[in-house]
């Protein structure tokens, strides 16, 4: 008997493994979408009956699936709108930048096309000194050697760049120029001058006041950006925004119909172009928005980055020389009062702190907000927390407040091997300690800080949260490796519920959004230190097809309209 196309689904995924992340781990054969949502979960040939003349049929032939991925902390608008005309010098990207003089060759040669006087702006890699052959970052002379004929600064990371001669009295920074709150000048201790290397705020002194960039062109950008997630099986983000053009290029592409992703956004409200007051103002709390667009919460930082060396440890960093002091950003009195003033308004709040001084801030305002205005289920985030120094009194009052720490494995694999030098016992005795958050009862999930420092990719960092292994093969504080269900569940079902989205995302089940990923290889058996070659041969966001490697139809042959790639026009 034929269904009737009103009863008909969409699409069909049959014969295949379906890992629901559902709470008893249910494995299906096959998923039926219709109007975006999953309809039923069940054996292929109990589905198969669903199909109807225009049912889009795909055979998973054995392959696995599984719910859409997220990624929990990323600054994508953000870095796609300077991602364009800068010089590629990130290590971590492009292998063959392996030293100094590499980041100077590559300046060079930039400046010989660039018309003198023209600013040129350089990126490299965060912590890239620990990997450079001469075990240090460029130098002010070197930049100057490099584009003697241009004001010049390259970023490492978000926390410190450094900057040329002529970029510094372009912008007036003399031996006479203080280090901002929050911020470092660096001077050479013998002549007094600065040495070009700036830290947090002091960053702000030399980069350039840039006209703000088309919305219509950084939604474009964005879109790109967008669709290299949806290549790893990213389906959701939570992106940290900086400027309303960053807000106004989203607006666009979700009007447009054009989101392969979802996004939540996390409104920066302290170091941003935003007014502290404009949302308490408008009123506005997290989940306004639609499913594919919405508010997550706001973000501010509290320490400096530990990239940049700035982050506030009660103890100093190996080798500190008195160059690395923590900066705080935000001192507690103003931290105290915008999480009052945003707990009290409703609104779910994310705050950075690298080092124990800054977690321990944090954890004093939240405490002091809640105790003032009990909440239930705020879900207020710690970003960063749960890398290091979750002592048992540290996670037991993260646990009692009802906070959700969001902890980093590209920092392990990335970043894995300058921690351990730098943090010595702070790492190699509890250094990213995923699984006693684990065993604490936190739906431990996860962020990136990507995509500038390194790509946007759960998969990887699910991985690395098992493999505990570091980009040389170092492996970390191996007894607190997440199970592998723990760490798929970490990105997918625990992810939904960090972005209050546990009742429609982050599973396969009936009447929940159709996010879903098709793997090109065996999760439960695949090296687990390799996640990041895993490869992804669908995803599927809101029952489209938003990325098809290799989509196989129930016949065997390729379905009709199958490609490689993304479109654009998803929905």
């Amino acid at each position: 008997m034929t269904i009737h196309d009103a009863l008909a689904a969409d699409l069909l995924l049959v014969n295949g493994r379906v890992l629901t992340m559902d709470e008893h781990d249910a494995v299906h054969e096959a998923v039926a979408v219709r109007d975006g949502k999953i309809v039923a979960v069940g054996s292929t040939r109990g589905l198969e009956p669903l199909a109807g003349a225009a049912t889009r049929i795909i055979d998973l032939d054995g392959r696995t699936a599984m719910p859409g991925l997220a990624d929990c902390h990323v600054h994508l608008a953000s870095d796609a709108s300077r991602a364009v005309d800068a010089v590629e010098c990130r290590d971590l990207y492009d292998p063959s930048i392996d030293s100094v003089r590499a980041i100077e060759s590559r300046i060079r040669r930039w400046a010989t096309a660039t018309a003198p006087g023209q600013w040129i702006v350089a990126r490299g890699s965060p912590l890239a000194d620990c990997r450079l052959a001469e075990r240090r970052l460029p130098t002010r002379a070197e930049l100057d050697r490099a584009a003697p004929e241009h004001p010049v600064y390259i970023s490492f990371g978000a926390h410190v760049v450094i900057a040329n001669t002529r970029a510094l009295v372009e912008c007036g920074v003399t031996r006479d120029t203080p280090s901002p709150q929050g911020g470092a000048v660096l001077k050479d201790p013998v002549s007094g001058e600065p040495t070009g290397e700036l830290r947090e705020r002091a960053q702000f002194l030399v980069k350039r006041k840039e006209a703000a960039i088309d919305p219509d062109v950084l939604a474009e950008r964005i879109g790109i950006e967008l669709e290299k997630c949806a290549h790893r099986g990213v389906t959701t983000i939570h992106d940290i925004v900086i400027t309303r053009e960053e807000i106004q290029a989203y607006q666009k592409l979700a009007r447009a119909g054009r989101l392969p992703v979802r996004v939540q956004l996390l409104i920066r409200v302290i170091e941003s172009s935003f007014n502290k007051q404009s949302l308490l103002d408008l009123g506005f709390v997290h989940g306004l928005g639609s499913e594919w667009l919405s508010i997550g919460g706001i973000k501010m930082s509290i320490d400096g980055g530990f990239t940049g060396r700035n982050a506030a440890f009660s103890e100093p960093l190996a080798g500190d020389t008195g160059q690395h002091l923590g900066l705080i950003r935000i001192d507690q009195q103003e931290l105290d009062e915008t999480v009052d003033l945003y707990h009290g308004l409703g609104m779910r709040i994310c705050t950075h702190a690298i080092g124990d001084v800054a977690m321990d801030m944090i954890l004093d305002a939240y405490e002091k907000a809640l105790i003032r205005r009990p909440r239930a289920s705020h879900r207020h985030r710690v970003e960063h927390l749960g890398n290091w120094m979750m002592t048992p009194e540290r996670v037991e009052r993260t646990r009692r407040l009802g906070i959700l720490p969001i902890a980093n494995p590209p920092f392990l694999f990335f970043l894995g091997d300058p921690v351990v030098e730098m943090l010595g016992r702070r790492a190699t005795e509890a250094g990213f300690p995923f699984r006693t958050l684990a065993n604490a009862g936190f739906p431990v999930s996860f962020g990136s800080d990507a995509p500038g420092y390194y790509p946007v990719d759960p998969l990887r960092d699910l991985g690395t949260a098992v493999a505990r292994q570091t980009l040389s093969g170092q492996r970390i504080t191996e007894e607190e490796r997440l199970t592998l269900r723990d760490a798929l569940r970490s990105q997918t079902i625990n992810a939904a519920y960090t972005g209050f989205q546990e009742r429609t995302l982050g599973s396969v089940e009936v009447g929940k959004l159709a996010d879903v990923v098709v793997l090109g290889d065996d999760p439960l058996t695949f090296p687990p230190e390799r996640f990041h070659e895993l490869p992804v041969d669908i995803t599927i966001a809101g029952g489209s097809v938003v990325h098809t490697g290799a989509v196989r139809a129930a016949t065997g042959a390729p379905p009709a309209g199958a490609h490689a790639g993304c479109s654009c026009a998803h929905r």
